[in-house]
């Protein structure tokens, strides 16, 4: 899913973002207030001004800046923003704005990002093959490496969407990267192989099996 701050006057055009959603094949969110702790994607605004903390949030987001007559370009060079686009012309240019980040927000759709202390990990979702907990902590094991978090199990799956299910009170598996089942195991790539727990395994078979 793809979350939108749109910060302008005017309402956005719901038909406008149902074209976009079908464009890049994906759900989008809108808000239209700042939320802090909230990761946006793209931001859409008139006044560059309104967010104290723009300067941290705009690592992780598409900036969109709408001019009209009375905007300066020049007001707020310190903030990086990704495109400026004619208010005569907002939808026209934002469709153009959206088809331009296509690659960039398919490739972060695919990109958990979480927090362990003072560390921050990207993980591209496809490269995990599964998830193994204890304790108060979690080791994502990827493809290319190992990653120990102090996280849970419950917070995420929560993250990571249906594409992860649960086999085991202590396991998450990425069904993309499932082989086979057998009758008390599951074989993964990279030559992995997990417990299925009595309670997940009915639930296991219908999603793989569907």
């Amino acid at each position: 899913m793809i979350k939108i701050l749109w910060l302008l006057e005017s309402k956005i055009n719901s038909d406008f973002i149902n074209e976009i959603s079908d464009e890049l094949e994906l759900k989008i969110q809108i808000s239209s207030s700042f939320e802090k702790e909230t990761i946006y994607d793209v931001i859409i605004l008139e006044n560059l001004a309104i967010i104290s903390h723009l300067s941290e949030i705009q690592k992780n987001s598409i900036l969109i800046y709408v001019l009209d007559e009375k905007n300066n370009i020049f007001d707020h060079q310190n903030i990086y923003v990704n495109y400026y686009i004619r208010n005569v012309s907002l939808y026209e240019d934002l469709y153009q704005a959206f088809l331009k980040s296509k690659d960039f927000l398919l490739k972060k759709i695919n990109t958990i990002s979480l927090k362990s202390g003072k560390i921050n990990y990207h993980i591209i979702k496809n490269n995990i093959l599964y998830i193994e907990s204890f304790r108060n902590y979690i080791v994502i094991h990827t493809s290319i490496s190992d990653y120990t978090l102090r996280y849970t199990l419950k917070k995420i799956h929560k993250k990571l969407g249906n594409e992860f299910v649960q086999c085991h009170k202590s396991y998450l598996v990425n069904l993309n990267n499932v082989i086979c089942i057998k009758e008390n195991t599951i074989e993964l790539k990279n030559e992995v192989t997990l417990p299925i727990g009595n309670k997940y395994k009915q639930n296991l078979y219908n999603l793989i099996y569907k």
